[in-house]
């Protein structure tokens, strides 16, 4: 009996790691490698400004003369989801492949830049988001305690990888709202947990070619002849900051009541 109870426990085992595998191989390029950065968020966090900033910073730095574009980013920061078989590296800086992900918390990722954002902007510009996608017709109040997109699911998120990520890996949390009050200085910390020199000139024009004019008529350009994504935006209007439409009572309580305790770990506020 205990010879069957172990092969049994045995074939368990083996199943739980068979759908650990597959729910997992969305978010693992093939091959991959231990030196892969992942540049990892909940989704709406500030990722996509961020692969922009990160691209243009590489390109300056390898003397290429190409800039990002809605068209070509994924050549230079791919999202593993929808690009996970790159073979060679874009470029010989930083001598590594970097990769955008959503991912929750994976431990075949060792070197990570987690970007974090305060969780009632995030409501909000997902909202958006998902009604540009034509994927949600309700409102921030049926959105936030949505299991996948609200404020449960971000909480577990952030919370997965903040609590999870092992000492031997490199792991580094990046606050949107510090990358956008200062790019360059976030930039240029960056870089140097990379071991990469990069020039104030560098950085400081990478972030002009990343500014929410620039980036806005790049996506204006890209949509224009995209008739999947006509009505989608990344870049809203105004700053990146995004101004932000007063959330109900109930909403902001909602949210402080489910993510507070993480919220106040990482600086943000809570009434």
């Amino acid at each position: 009996m205990a010879k069957w109870r172990r092969a049994l426990t045995g074939i368990g085992s083996l199943i739980v790691d068979a759908v650990s595998t597959a729910s997992k191989r969305h978010y693992l390029p093939v091959p991959r490698r231990d030196d892969d950065l992942f540049l990892v968020e909940f989704p709406k966090s500030g990722i996509t400004w961020l692969t922009f900033l990160i691209a243009n910073v590489n390109l300056l730095i390898n003397d290429d003369p190409r800039t990002a574009t809605l068209f070509n980013i994924n050549d230079f920061v791919p999202d593993v989801q929808s690009v996970r078989h790159l073979q060679g590296l874009p470029y010989r800086l930083p001598g590594y492949r970097i990769f955008k992900s959503h991912a929750t918390y994976l431990r075949e990722y060792r070197k990570i830049v987690y970007v974090v954002r305060d969780p009632r902007h995030v409501m909000s510009s997902y909202l958006a988001f998902l009604k540009g996608l034509g994927q949600w017709t309700e409102g921030i109040e049926e959105l936030v305690v949505h299991q996948y997109y609200g404020i449960g699911a971000w909480r577990d998120h952030v919370t997965g990888w903040l609590e999870n990520a092992d000492a031997a890996s490199s792991f580094t949390l990046l606050r949107y709202e510090d990358l956008l009050a200062k790019p360059q200085g976030e930039l240029a910390r960056l870089y140097r947990l990379m071991g990469v020199a990069v020039t104030p000139e560098q950085i400081n024009l990478a972030v002009e070619r990343s500014t929410i004019h620039a980036l806005g008529n790049l996506e204006r350009e890209f949509n224009a002849c995209h008739p999947a994504i006509q009505k989608l935006h990344f870049f809203r209007t105004g700053s990146l900051g995004g101004s932000r439409e007063p959330m109900p009572e109930s909403v902001l309580r909602r949210i402080e009541d489910v993510a507070g305790e993480v919220m106040t770990r990482i600086g943000y506020p809570v009434r």
